[in-house]
């Protein structure tokens, strides 16, 4: 039981800092490893939207034409503000996880599959809302940055570029937007983060803690790919739905007062993307998402066990 017990704490760090610092630090490294799939996931999710012309006929389609319109790079944009999202947002993420958890009432060295799921699943979701929260304008800048170009005018041509980079993007919003328009969208932000880590956390928990107790694994990567599997898909599965209504409401064309001309708001946009387009446009790019957060979880917890066990 004690070697379980020791063998099972990727996110159970030394202290809390400690935890932070090696949840950002994962999470960096998986957000560089799975942006190209990330940048196709969001222009799939804003395909259509509003109505519009659909332009890719799938994930490779859309790599493909991206690929060809505006070079490989174009398959890493958002990477910059992506980046100070992850060590901000992932690193409290992963960070708060473990001591939400523990304030729910966990005595320290608790096996993993003792723990109650709806402790888990509490402690993601907080952990989740407050991250997600916080790290908004990160996210904001990164979904504009990635769907900059994609839209179309009445006319039916593309609209003109709106930023040529971060730095730009950052004071644009901040100029023509006012500081809140750094958390537009916090609302399907919030929810899907909520959504994510509730669903991510506390399977990847829950199932690991599951497989070492029934003897279906030895600690090791293959525990850490299976568990990274099954979590990678009930978390898809649960934030899909919040993902496209983040990306539409982030991405959308403004007025000039800075409101969406599409949709005001995340109620606005889940009712009227499911009435124009149908119930499963909320699950545009299902899977080239689902093919991001299985790698992205499986490096992240990889690298926290790496971590883990080398600095304790």
């Amino acid at each position: 039981a004690a070697s379980l017990v020791q063998s099972d704490a990727a996110m159970d760090s030394g202290g809390v800092f400690r935890g932070l610092f090696y949840g950002g630090f994962a999470s960096c490294v998986a957000e560089t490893f799975t942006m190209p799939v990330d940048v196709v996931k969001t222009r799939l999710q804003m395909d259509g939207a509003g109505g519009s012309q659909k332009l890719y006929k799938g994930s490779l389609d859309c790599a493909t034409n991206l690929v060809k319109a505006e070079g490989p790079s174009s398959l890493f944009k958002g990477l910059p503000p992506a980046l100070v999202r992850q060590s901000t947002y992932g690193s409290l993420r992963y960070g708060l996880y473990s001591p939400i958890r523990d304030a729910l009432g966990v005595a320290p060295g608790t096996p993993k599959h003792e723990i109650p799921l709806w402790k888990k699943i509490t402690a993601g979701a907080g952990a989740g809302a407050v991250s997600s929260a916080a790290a908004n304008p990160t996210d904001l800048l990164k979904v504009r940055l990635q769907t900059d170009g994609q839209m179309r005018g009445a006319d039916g041509k593309f609209l003109p570029k709106r930023y040529t980079g971060m730095v730009h993007a950052f004071i644009t919003i901040v100029k023509e937007e006012g500081v809140l328009g750094l958390w537009k969208g916090v609302g399907p932000t919030c929810g899907r983060a909520t959504a994510l880590a509730a669903a991510e956390l506390s399977t990847y928990d829950e199932v690991k803690g599951r497989f070492l107790h029934m003897g279906i694994f030895k600690e090791g990567l293959a525990c850490t790919l299976a568990t990274a599997f099954v979590s990678g898909f009930v978390s898809t599965v649960a934030s899909s739905p919040f993902d496209v209504v983040k990306s539409r409401v982030m991405g959308q064309p403004l007025h000039p007062d800075g409101s969406g001309k599409l949709y005001s708001g995340m109620v606005d946009c889940f009712i009227k993307s499911a009435k124009n387009e149908g119930f499963m446009s909320l699950y545009n790019g299902f899977w080239p998402n689902f093919g991001r957060v299985v790698p992205r979880v499986t490096i992240v917890f990889l690298v926290m066990e790496e971590l883990k066990k080398n600095f304790g």
